[in-house]
Formats: structure tokens, C-alpha cells, sequence
């Protein structure tokens, strides 16, 4: 069961979600398709992610530089 603050959080379209990941829509689609990582809410027919899967997804798939020193 989602928790009172998973609920109010702020859902954006995959349009909105693919341009602040800087990709298609097509490839956030096929990434939700996938199931890589993105979890989504599905509202009917609608696709919305939470600011707070994004910003997970986005640090789930951030890679850090390496340390040659």
C-alpha cells in the first residue's frame, strides 16, 4: 500500500519525463515497456512517472567517473 506522501507526490507525462532525460519519448516508452528500472503509475490508459522515480532513476543509472589516482 502506497504511503500518504507516495501519493501527493507530482506525476509528469512521458513527454515531460523524456525531456528532462534529454531522449525520445519513444525510448522512455520502451524503457517502461522494458521495465528498466522506471516505475510508472498507470492511470487508465495514461503513463505518468513521480519526480521521485525519476530522480531514482536517474541516480540508479548515474555512472561516477573513475579514480585513476
Amino acid at each position: 500500500m502506497p504511503t500518504q506522501s507516495a501519493i501527493h507526490q507530482q506525476l509528469i507525462t512521458v513527454k515531460a519525463a523524456a525531456a528532462r532525460l534529454g531522449v525520445a519519448e519513444a525510448t522512455v516508452r520502451m524503457w517502461i515497456w522494458q521495465r528498466k528500472n522506471l516505475e510508472v503509475v498507470r492511470v487508465g490508459r495514461a503513463v505518468r512517472i513521480s519526480e521521485t522515480a525519476l530522480e531514482r532513476f536517474i541516480s540508479e543509472n548515474t555512472i561516477p567517473p573513475r579514480d585513476d589516482g
